[in-house]
């Protein structure tokens, strides 16, 4: 179950570049060689204020200090739970994304990983034009019949609070991953991580 947008092809003849803040060469080469990262890798490095080597490989550090940990969010543990037990019960799990850069990007992260656990994963953007920004019902009554026990969103949710009855009534359980701001009441899934929660830390 997945669905995708193409984007709209530019007219032809159109002029179309890229202008990219410049950069020191030998800066890019310097970062480059002393990382043993690719030359993109330094370039973009570089581009975002982390010439200095120090400076960079804290930034790529996955032990940054500057995290914090993700378990304090709010319905985290509930969270990571669920989806261990879905992992070990071999359930589908469709991933529920929204169709900008935040949501197909968090998307992709997700489904990547639970692929790379095992788990039967997929996933369903919905159409800018035709569907517009949110989860809607029709989709999930859809995933209920093709056997999804749990429903996953990314980048969406916190306002959906008819959809998430509704797969609720369906036997789905579902998990609200967001940051947009909730309209005073939080939607009854069984988890909901919004560090813009007003109960979240």
């Amino acid at each position: 179950m997945s669905s995708v947008e193409s984007a709209a092809p530019l007219p032809a003849g159109a002029d179309v570049r890229w202008i990219l803040p410049s950069v020191s060469e030998i800066a890019v080469d310097s970062l480059g060689h002393v990382l043993g990262v690719s030359p993109l890798t330094a370039r973009i490095l570089v581009h975002r204020g982390f010439g200095d080597p120090a400076a960079a490989r804290a930034f790529l550090s996955l032990a940054s200090p500057g995290l914090s940990d993700p378990m304090l969010l709010r319905d985290m543990d509930t969270a990571v739970g669920r989806i261990v037990e879905a992992l070990k019960r071999r359930e589908q799990i469709l991933i529920y994304g929204d169709y900008d850069v935040d949501g197909v990007c968090g998307l992709v992260i997700l489904y990547k990983a639970i692929e790379l656990l095992g788990g039967t994963v997929s996933f369903y953007v919905p159409h800018r034009l035709e569907e517009g920004y949110g989860m809607r019902e029709e989709v999930i009554a859809r995933a209920a019949k093709k056997g999804i026990k749990l429903l996953i969103s990314v980048d969406t949710g916190i306002r959906a609070h008819e959809a998430v009855r509704e797969a609720n009534r369906l036997g789905l359980d579902v998990i609200v991953t967001d940051h947009h701001l909730s309209d005073g009441e939080l939607p009854a899934a069984l988890a909901v991580v919004n560090p813009n929660r007003p109960d979240c830390a």
